[in-house]
């Protein structure tokens, strides 16, 4: 995927809940509020799924050299 389509991606899902899967077998599930060019995600309501536990974070801002996988969420 070239770097113009995922901006376009994350354009269209601003303000919507979005998945992110995380180095360290961690997984972040969040509204998307803003982002930049070096794929760092602001995300609000945010929760943390690793080992069949959830923990609720709230507003976070997750580094983009973490990021593994990002999913739009339906």
């Amino acid at each position: 995927m070239s770097i113009d389509v995922t901006v376009q991606v994350l354009k269209e899902n601003v303000g919507k809940i979005i998945m992110i899967k995380l180095k360290g077998d961690k997984v972040v599930k969040g509204v998307l509020n803003k982002f930049d060019q070096h794929m760092n995600l602001v995300l609000s309501d945010a929760t943390e799924y690793k080992a069949g536990e959830q923990t609720r974070l709230g507003n976070i801002l997750l580094k983009g050299d973490n990021i593994i996988i990002i999913s739009p969420q339906d």
